[in-house]
This record gives C-alpha cells, structure tokens and sequence, in this order.
C-alpha cells in the first residue's frame, strides 16, 4: 500500500479541475471589460472553429497539433491587439465565479493542501488567470505548482508568452523546471488527471508503472478511445472518487 506523502498528482486545468461547462481561461479574457467587440468575436469563431477539432479524435495527430498550435497563436495575436493590460488580467480573473470548478475540487484542492500532497497542474491555458482564480478562491495552497503560458508584458500591456507556448498537444515537450522534477521523482505514485486524451502526454516517461491515468469523459462517442489512455474513467463531475482513492493510499 502506498503512503498520501508518497503520492504526487498531476492535473489539467481547463474542464478538468474546472466542470465541463466553465469558461476557460482563455474565455475569461473576453469578459474583460471594455474589450473590443471585434476581439471577442475573432475569439469565439475560433473558438467556433477549432474546439471541435480539438475533440475530434478521429483526426490524426500530427494534423490535429498543427490545429491547435494554430489556435494557440492567433488567440494570442487577438488578445494583444487588443492591448490589454495587466490590470484588466488582474480584475477579471480575481472574480471568484468568473469560472466553475467540477464539484468537490474545492475540498480535493484543501485536503491535498493539508496533507501536503503536490498538485502539478499543467495547462494550455493561462497561468496568470490559473492562480489569481485559485488565490480568488483560497486555494492557492504551497503544495500547488503550476505550469502554464506566461503572459509577457510590455508598459503593463500583453505583448506575448515569457515562456515557450503550451497547447494541449505538445505538453510532452514541456520544459519542466528542475525543483518540480524532482518532486515528481520523489513520489512512488502519480494519479494524473485530464479530460483530453492527450492530457495523458503529461505522464514523465519511464514512470508507466507508477501511473494511475484518471480521465474525464467528455462524451460518451469517445468512450472506447479514452480506455485505450485511461485507467479509470468518470463520467460525472465530481472529485469525491478521486478524493476516496487517495485516502485509501
């Protein structure tokens, strides 16, 4: 049996710590007020456009990276034109129902915070957004590491990322610093959470053993291709398994 302080989880944060319906934190950024109506309407046919191939598994790998690597950069292309500062990042994503976490991630977040248990959140979205959210919340614990796009600022206005751009298909090639490296190492087990599966590119190689893969179903069409990535998959939204899963440890 594996001790709680032998156990590391690693997690998505967009509809997967997040419900299904939330805004994303890329969404987050058209409800910034005073935001140009042509942003937010370049955004959402993106949007519009992209997701669905994002889910689209049936879409080879390579041709769906190339998509999302797309959409990744004109998102970013739109959200800088629109000269938003760091002000508007701020206010907006301070709001503390500005998204909606999947039910029982609050406690899951307190319990992992009190047992001192690592939680890696890595993500396609926006790190900024990801922590003033959590910290909105009360949840930006010490045990919590999060890795994500960096918004770069230039006289308090986006001028782009500080780091190497993160979407949901190229976190296998993620740079992660050393200190978390060596967190994850420590650690006899890993329950890695996502809600794509490509979520599960975020597992360090060599360690398939010691991986419980825990995904999300974000549609029952996609059952059999989530079985052939995940070891447990849930259909509703809550955290209350997970949470008897690592208190069984």
């Amino acid at each position: 049996m594996i001790k709680i302080k032998n156990i590391c989880i690693i997690t998505d944060f967009d509809h997967t710590l997040t419900s299904k319906e939330s805004k994303s934190t890329w969404d987050v950024l058209e409800s910034i007020e005073n935001i140009p109506k042509k942003c937010k309407e370049e955004s959402r046919k993106n949007r519009k456009f992209y997701l669905p191939k994002e889910k689209d598994y049936k879409i080879s790998f390579s041709k769906k990276k190339k998509y999302m690597k797309e959409w990744l950069e004109k998102n970013l292309n739109i959200f800088t034109k629109c000269e938003i500062t760091k002000s508007h990042v701020k206010k907006v994503s301070n709001k503390k129902d500005i998204m909606k976490f999947r039910k029982g991630v609050k406690t899951f977040l307190k319990y992992t915070n009190k047992e001192n248990i690592p939680v890696i959140i890595v993500s396609a979205g926006i790190s900024d957004i990801i922590k003033n959210y959590l910290k909105a919340n009360n949840l930006l614990f010490n045990n919590i590491y999060v890795i994500s796009n960096e918004f770069k600022y230039k006289n308090k206005k986006i001028i782009g990322f500080k780091n190497k751009h993160i979407h949901s298909l190229n976190k296998d090639k993620i740079k992660i610093p050393i200190s978390i490296k060596k967190t994850i190492s420590k650690k006899e087990k890993i329950i890695l959470l996502g809600d794509n599966v490509e979520d599960t590119l975020i597992a360090p190689k060599g360690r398939e053993e010691d991986i419980i893969k825990i995904g999300f179903l974000d549609s029952i069409q996609n059952l059999n291709t989530f079985k052939k990535y995940y070891d447990i998959i849930y259909k509703n939204e809550t955290f209350k398994d997970i949470l008897k899963l690592i208190k069984k440890s």
